[in-house]
């Protein structure tokens, strides 16, 4: 099986593009793994010399990854320059107390960038995403638009982005919800 075969559920949507550099993007074909366990953050700390320091972060690595703390036993490893694999882990433990996370086929992975996000996502959660509370490197797990989801507050190329995952079978909905979110910041002048 080749990665040519792997689908998003919104494949064929083009990104959402408004004022400020607003942009709705979809990254759910990009790369995503992880490992939980006791052991998990030591077995990380020896393959990584980037570790988030506690549960609800989100550091970059030297190699162009990220590398999120969802506890301290659950972290997932994200590639977005790099495409999917259907390879499936190890079914095995990498090493005592550590487990493969096979989260690709589990969450959508969405991308807001640009000025306005925290605008945007403040229509659709309860959490303020603005970037004096909100600062780069935090974690947020919440409700978005009804729906659980994780919202990572990383850089991607010196700019500040919000990654948003959600299980796959909420994505379309949850880009629906953003993009009419993304109403009031689209120039329908400019795109039309």
């Amino acid at each position: 099986v080749t990665v040519s075969s792997l689908r998003s559920p919104i494949m064929g949507k083009q990104p959402i593009v408004g004022t400020g550099g607003l942009s709705l993007r979809d990254l759910s074909l990009s790369h995503r793994s992880g490992i939980r366990g006791l052991g998990a953050s030591q077995w990380l700390a020896s393959h990584h010399s980037s570790l988030p320091q506690a549960p609800n972060q989100i550091v970059s690595t030297p190699d162009g990854r990220l590398i999120m703390s969802l506890s301290h036993r659950e972290f997932w490893i994200l590639s977005p320059e790099a495409p999917a694999s259907l390879e499936a882990p190890a079914s095995g433990a990498l090493s005592a107390d550590v487990w493969p996370l096979y989260c690709q086929h589990s969450h959508g992975w969405l991308e807001l960038s640009g000025e306005g996000r925290a605008e945007v996502m403040a229509k659709l959660c309860g959490v303020d995403f603005c970037d004096e509370v909100f600062a780069p490197g935090q974690v947020a797990q919440t409700q978005v638009a009804r729906v659980s989801a994780v919202v990572a507050h990383h850089l991607r190329g010196g700019e500040r982005v919000f990654s948003i995952f959600v299980d796959q079978s909420l994505v379309d909905y949850l880009w629906m919800a953003l993009a009419d979110a993304m109403a009031e910041f689209i120039d329908t002048e400019a795109s039309g």
